[in-house]
């Protein structure tokens, strides 16, 4: 049975140890102004090596950013794929997650399911706080557990913000760790970004299936590559990484033109559909024009109800 740990990828683009006092920023200081948004994604098998008992992979992802700089954003996502081995037996792999991370990237608050043929394979819940020198975490759920990782730590979307602001910066090369709460809420992971050349048009290199709003053709974009590093596995020597994202990401916090490599195969993913929502800026945070304009809640079972292609 082929088991895909698929979310991480996606849940957020990882950033970089530009230095300690960057690394600890609030996102209010940040020069990326996330927009509130939902993206749909075909995936389909792109590329599969011997031996890897692989006929067939293909599904859809469904990502949805909602909430403001104001008073911090919450991310839903449901990734759904259906897989089939060489004697053609067909596996669902679901996973199904949402996380908060409060403004100023103090807390992040997460919860994680992943089925596989409607059967709970794994779950993660808890929450995370940031402190000057470490992140403390505190699993709920059936695995009641509190830990701390030691150093300089980013969430998903503090992460996300570094990548942006080390792109318009100029960084072609950015390395750190991130806890995301994935898997089963135990792991701390290493991301090693590489930023190409910023795109001279914003919408090249596209891979997406349809007519994107003009409002994105404004925003720059750069293509990045990032390989993920299971630091809590207790491997020595020389890593592999879990898997690699490559995609074109834009100033919005928008990502598409994905591909994302597991080793013994590598899917690749198409936006089919994308919905803008209006954008909070920091200057209108405690003002009656922030609450007016922050228009962005999730919709109740939206991403539930995603069908799979």
């Amino acid at each position: 049975m082929l088991k895909l740990r698929l979310g991480h990828g996606l849940r957020g683009i990882a950033g970089s140890s530009l230095s300690l006092y960057f690394l600890l920023l609030p996102s209010l200081s940040s020069a990326a102004d996330l927009q509130p948004h939902k993206a749909v994604y075909d995936m389909r098998l792109s590329s599969v090596q011997s031996g890897a008992d692989i006929s067939d992979v293909n599904g859809r992802m469904v990502y949805e950013l909602s909430g403001s700089v104001c008073v911090g954003f919450t991310v839903d996502l449901r990734f759904v794929v259906r897989s089939v081995d060489e004697e053609e037996k067909e596996t669902i792999t679901d996973l199904r997650s949402s996380y908060f991370e409060a403004p100023d990237n103090s807390q992040f608050s997460f919860d994680y399911k992943t089925f596989i043929d409607d059967f709970l394979a794994e779950q993660a819940q808890g929450t995370a706080e940031h402190h000057s020198s470490k992140v403390d975490v505190d699993l709920s759920g059936p695995d009641e557990k509190k830990f701390s990782f030691d150093g300089a730590i980013m969430f998903p979307l503090q992460h996300l913000h570094s990548v942006i602001d080390g792109a318009a910066d100029g960084q072609h090369f950015m390395v750190s760790k991130l806890y995301d709460g994935s898997v089963t809420g135990e792991q701390l992971f290493e991301a090693t970004t590489v930023v190409g050349r910023k795109l001279a048009d914003p919408l090249a290199q596209r891979s997406d299936q349809l007519s994107l709003p003009k409002a994105l053709g404004m925003a720059g974009a750069w293509p990045v590559s990032i390989a993920y590093f299971n630091l809590s596995d207790g491997a020595r020597g020389e890593r592999t990484p879990d898997y690699q994202l490559q995609s074109v990401i834009h100033e919005n916090g928008v990502t598409r033109s994905m591909s994302l490599n597991y080793g013994m195969f590598e899917l690749e993913g198409a936006l089919v559909e994308l919905d803008l929502k209006p954008m909070v800026h920091v200057s209108t945070c405690g003002s009656s024009v922030a609450l007016e304009e922050d228009a962005s809640a999730p919709f109740p079972g939206a991403i539930r109800k995603e069908p799979l292609r």
